[in-house]
């Protein structure tokens, strides 16, 4: 039997799920055995008895169940869901009586015109009777079961005329329709609610309760009409109170998302909307109580020659491009050019003579604007040779990285003979496997001309004047290719000018990329390990032209990911020798080889240290038999171009530095950190650069050791600063650490910049995300530059012309969410309920399909907080997996599971990787059972927001969120980490606390909040100059340039020489206020800079007098005592933190419990 589409299966377990949760499992007249808590049988969908009775007053304004008041630690533990972890959880979901629901509704806007609604309800009770159904052989044909009663009593015609009243759909059932009916401006605005008014008596009696609520509304004629109206969306009110570009943004943003309309409130529920295609956008033909709302959330794909036939016959394949004459190459981008040129020409179409026309002549402006840019692109291809050649080599690197990705994930675990591998290489080298998306092409194509030209007016203007651009696009849509792309452009136009403006740039960082998350650095280094490697087999072909010195990949991170010592290094591999890995700190950063897929262990590993050696650490390929071209049989002097122990990336700085943001917090306290700006002093052929920080501890000379030639230190010219800066993730910049990040980018900026032709260059800065806010303002005030965003959005969300939005179908599966809110229930035993339903409906698809149900085999947890997850865990590898094991599933399948595992910042740095790895791993028919639970596939992977960005496996299809992510960016970020293949369509289901009003509200707008995710993402806060950052900040960001923008007070025992170089003191201080001026544009903040730089240089200069008879350094050592202090001793005025993120300092809380204490002294 063929399996259905995955679609179809993700289908069918939505399916599944509903049945297990909300119901009927059995359909509509099942049964279920009475030794079951009905009460407890489905999660969400029913309501509780002693609602209002109908001579009561009429319906609260608020539902009563929002109103009682807890009378117990457990009701106030379960309403913070912060029940105690290590208490016994119940096997069901435990009822908190005083906050049951007993009522749901919703609030809507009729057209003031209609005269009536037709209201319809349904829904199911059980009663205790005798089974109908034949029994099994052995059964007892005398016992009772719960037997449902399905419901549907005859519509109901509700006049529409002001007021308030209720009535009983069913007659002799206690469950009231009622209604509150309001006239205002014309319109009629209606609230319904259906309430269960069975007497209370023993809430654990399933018989008075109501389960599978339906509740619905529409024209009076039976939805031949469109009567419903929108509700006022966010972004089309008055923006008068907001300041001009916050009111532009929110214009622009109702314009994008005018499709997506809001036409109905819930209460205790969500609201499902029906519409036909030809009808009104602000109308609507039902409205219906949605207890378990699903929302199917299109994905968006590239733009296609289907889409627009301007577009067939263009060539993306990036091994044609490289090759391609450059009059062909011209014309296929022109083409490109001139459909986007077409396109943008219809942006106003249809909104001339509304609301929007402001808005959508904005938005075709921009977009001409990205036209411009591409052309002059195209045209520096056309006319600069050395353009032309570096852009041929960024195609065949790219070309190169990706086959040679694709192949070793495909021979990664396997041995495979040499043929072999010839063979799978040669299959992995397909167009479809090396050919750009067009955002791609075009976003490096609107680049190259300031990467070609670092005179170029958006690099080499001064102030504000210069442009960063903001890559933003859909997440897995491809940004990470688009920049690696610009990456190698970089390196190569850099060799082809190795001597501009007298600084060297065949050596030196040429591009800063940067991340915020470990688990994101750790990643992309290994994504851009495939990169480095292809220009270094390019470089290897040609060295007359790409120069003598490799090209090097450099991975920057803290301590605790990475050794910052050669001998540390040693150590580390030493003690772990034979294991690859464990821990924390590691040299060893890949399984296997990222060119080939060859496995690699510590043997692979060489490290040298001392003068008398290189002082290198090499990584090796393990491949058996040589063949790879970074074996050490193959590159004997460098193995892989990757360098991972900070020592060897001062001294060798590599073309491409990948770090996090954090790392930058030590450019005050090593001098070492001004090599990878090109401050150089000179260089060692056996050890590198060197510089006034390091001279010390080389020496000038080293004799000849073996076979190793005597080397000596010589004289040579600083290295070229990066030219390219790129900011991945630009969301996750924002708060305290956006803040601390971006006055630390004072520093950064500046000693990027470098002289020529008599005027001053700056790096070309790229930054990414898919879901940003203010992107204007973040950019100005992180990097002092205007912004330039591609693609521009347009004047519709669902088209860019580069992406569009498809029909969610089998080829186009998007992404599914499903909302689980089970009102009165506790947290924990929700959560149990949750995710074994899942599990077991998932195992019952693969049990029936096979691998086509792989993707949802693996659950992902995602939780707001580590606490959160610790507690779930307990959960899970007890109470999860004793009712999976049950004998009685419910319809589904019983299920064994393994251990589970988590990604927080718990773990190690070298345990990422592997569970990574594993995480590919897919489950089969006895793979699912292998006693080996090391190779098994996870069942269960616990994650907080180390997963939420970077990590791209395909097979992974299901996540379950406990409670709504703190931000709209953090959720999409989030829930994208599943359902990134049509071979996996992703399933997300939110279990959200219905005690926490926000996670309540996203409950009840489920359907409208889904159908635009990108409306709904929070603006972002950097404020780099404010004074508690400051406070924090300012001494490193002072230091750090006084110390590093030149030689002469880079040495550590140069401290004390301030007197003499007061003019770069006064350097560092015409660099910050001027940045300062143009990014708080506030007159007073500039004040308050200039007059806490006085005071820094008046403390420094003092200390200085105060030690005369003492050797001052920035750092004490045994020669020298310490201007600066760590942020975790007292206060002083030259505290710099050594993280960006340590910004506040962790407080003791002694609580005194004698109320004497808390008198006045005095009294």
């Amino acid at each position: 039997m063929t399996a259905p589409s995955p679609f179809a299966l993700r289908e069918e377990l939505i399916d599944l799920l509903r049945r297990d949760l909300l119901g009927p499992a059995d359909g509509p007249e099942e049964e279920i055995p009475t030794d079951s808590r009905l009460t407890q049988r489905y999660l969400v969908g029913s309501l509780a008895p002693g609602g209002c009775p109908p001579d009561a007053a009429f319906i609260p304004a608020v539902p009563q169940m929002y109103i009682a008041e807890p009378n117990t630690e457990a009701d106030i533990l379960s309403l913070a869901g912060t029940d105690d972890p290590d208490a016994p959880a119940e096997r069901e979901p435990v009822l908190v009586d005083s906050l049951l629901p007993s009522s749901a509704g919703f609030s809507c806007l009729v057209d003031g015109d209609e005269q009536a609604l037709l209201v319809r309800t349904a829904w199911g009770r059980y009663e205790r009777c005798a089974s109908n159904r034949e029994q099994e052989p052995g059964g007892d044909a005398s016992a009772e079961v719960w037997k449902r009663i399905p419901l549907t009593p005859e519509p109901v015609r509700l006049p529409l005329q002001e007021g308030e009243g209720s009535l009983m759909p069913a007659s002799g059932q206690p469950v009231h329709l009622c209604w509150r009916i309001r006239r205002r401006d014309d319109l009629w605005f209606v609230t319904l609610f259906l309430i269960n008014a069975w007497p209370k008596k023993n809430l654990k009696e399933g018989s008075c309760w109501i389960f599978q609520v339906e509740m619905s509304a529409e024209s009076e004629d039976g939805q031949q009409r469109p009567v419903f109206l929108q509700r006022q969306a966010a972004g089309m009110g008055d923006h008068s109170r907001l300041d001009p570009d916050e009111c532009r943004e929110m214009d622009a943003l109702a314009l994008r998302y005018r499709h997506c309309r809001i036409f109905g409130k819930g209460h205790g529920c969500a609201v499902k909307v029906q519409r036909q295609e030809d009808d009104a956008p602000e109308r609507a033909r039902l409205l219906a109580a949605d207890f378990l709302p699903v929302a199917h959330v299109p994905g968006q794909t590239p733009r296609s020659p289907k889409d627009d036939p301007r577009l067939e016959g263009i060539v993306l394949d990036m091994k044609e491009l490289a090759s391609l004459p450059r009059e062909d190459l011209a014309e296929t981008l022109e083409r490109i050019i001139q459909a986007y040129a077409a396109w943008v020409d219809t942006l106003p179409a249809g909104l001339e003579a509304t609301d929007f026309a402001a808005s959508a002549a904005q938005a075709q402006a921009d977009a001409r604007r990205s036209q411009r840019r591409m052309q002059e692109g195209r045209d520096v291809l056309l006319h600069d040779d050395a353009a032309l050649q570096a852009f041929r080599f960024a195609n065949k690197a790219m070309y190169y990285q990706r086959i040679h990705s694709i192949y070793a994930a495909r021979v990664q675990g396997t041995t495979p003979s040499v043929e072999e591998r010839k063979r799978l290489l040669k299959e992995t080298d397909q167009p479809r496997n090396r050919s750009w998306r067009l955002f791609q092409l075009a976003f490096l194509l609107c680049n190259i001309p300031t990467l070609a030209d670092p005179l170029h007016p958006e690099r080499s203007a001064q102030g504000y004047d210069a442009v960063a651009s903001l890559l933003w696009f859909t997440t897995g849509g491809g940004k990470t290719e688009a920049y690696l792309g610009l990456t190698a452009f970089t390196l190569a136009i850099r060799r082809l000018h190795p001597d501009l403006g007298g600084l060297d740039a065949e050596h030196g960082v040429g591009v800063f990329m940067r991340y915020t998350l470990r688990l994101l650095t750790l990643q992309q280094f290994q994504r851009a390990a495939a990169l480095i490697c292809a220009c270094e087999v390019l470089r290897r072909q040609a060295p007359q032209i790409w120069g003598q010195e490799p090209f090097r990949l450099g991975l920057w991170v803290g301590s605790h990911s990475t050794p910052n010592t050669l001998e540390s290094a040693a150590k580390e591999k030493d003690k772990k020798h034979g294991h690859s890995f464990g821990g924390d700190s590691s040299v060893m950063q890949f399984s296997t080889c990222p060119w080939c897929g060859a496995p690699i262990s510590t043997n692979n590993i060489h490290i040298s240290k001392g003068t008398t050696g290189s002082q290198r650490c090499l990584t090796f390929c393990g491949d058996p038999d040589g063949q790879c071209s970074f074996s050490q049989a193959k590159s004997p002097q460098e193995g892989l171009p990757v360098m991972v122990v900070d020592e060897e990336i001062y001294r060798r700085p590599p073309a491409l530095l990948i770090s996090t943001v954090d790392k930058f917090a030590q450019m005050p306290w090593k001098g070492e950190v001004g090599m990878l700006f090109g401050r150089v002093t000179g260089h060692c052929s056996r050890h590198g650069f060197v510089s006034p920080d390091v001279d010390e501890s080389l020496g000038s000379v080293h004799r000849r050791y073996g076979q190793i030639p005597e080397a000596r230190v010589e004289e040579h010219v600083w290295l070229r600063p990066p030219d390219l800066v790129i900011q991945d993730e630009l969301h996750l910049i924002s708060g305290p650490l956006g803040s601390m990040t971006a006055l630390y980018e004072n520093a950064v900026d500046t000693l990027c910049q470098w002289p020529l032709g008599g005027r001053t260059v700056r790096p070309k800065v790229i930054a990414s995300t898919a879901t940003i806010r203010r992107a204007a303002e973040q950019v100005r005030r992180l990097f002092n530059r205007q912004v330039d965003v591609f693609p521009p959005p347009g004047v519709d969300s669902r088209d860019n012309f580069f992406s569009c939005e498809r029909p969610v179908d089998a080829d186009c599966p998007g992404r599914v969410y499903v909302g689980i809110c089970a009102t009165g229930r506790r947290m924990p035993p929700s959560t149990v309920r949750v995710y074994a339903t899942v599990m077991a409906a998932a195992q019952k698809v693969f049990d029936t399909w096979g691998d086509t149900a792989d993707p949802w085999m693996t659950t992902i947890g995602y939780f707001n907080s580590v606490r959160e997850l610790a507690g779930t865990r307990r959960l899970v590898e007890d109470e999860v997996r004793s009712r999976l094991a049950d004998k009685r599933p419910r319809g589904l399948a019983r299920r064994t599971l393994g251990p589970a595992e988590e990604l927080t910042s718990r773990q190690s740095s070298r345990n990422i990787p592997l569970i990574l790895e594993r995480l590919t791993n897919t489950f089969s028919a006895t793979g699912q059972r292998d006693p080996d639970w090391k190779k098994r596939p996870y069942d269960v992977v616990l994650a907080t927001n180390m997963i939420s960005v970077g990590v791209d496996i395909e097979r992974l299809g299901l996540m379950v969120m406990l409670g709504q992510p703190r931000t709209t960016s953090e959720y999409i970020q989030a829930s994208s980490r599943v359902g990134r293949s049509s071979r996996a369509p992703g399933l997300v289901l939110t279990l959200y606390n219905w005690a926490r009003p926000r996670d309540l509200s996203h409950f009840e707008d489920f359907h409208a909040y889904h159908a635009a995710f990108q409306r709904h993402v929070e603006a972002l806060s950097v404020t780099p100059f404010a004074s508690r950052a400051l406070d924090r900040g300012l001494a490193g960001v002072l230091l750090s340039l006084v110390r590093q923008i030149d030689v002469p007070m880079n040495g550590n025992k140069s401290a004390k020489e301030l007197p003499k170089h007061e003019d770069l003191f006064a350097e560092a201080c015409r660099h910050l206020l001027g940045r300062a001026s143009t990014i708080m544009q506030d007159n007073d903040a500039e004040d308050r800079l200039k007059i806490a730089l006085e005071k820094l240089r008046d403390e420094w200069l003092d200390l200085i007098r105060k030690r005369r008879d003492v050797s001052l350094g920035y750092v004490a050592n045994a020669a020298a005592s310490g201007l600066m202090a760590p942020p975790d001793k007292t206060q002083e005025p030259f505290s710099c933190p050594n993280s960006l993120r340590d910004v506040e300092k962790t407080v003791t809380l002694l609580l005194d419990t004698d109320p004497t204490g808390l008198s006045p002294r005095g009294e």
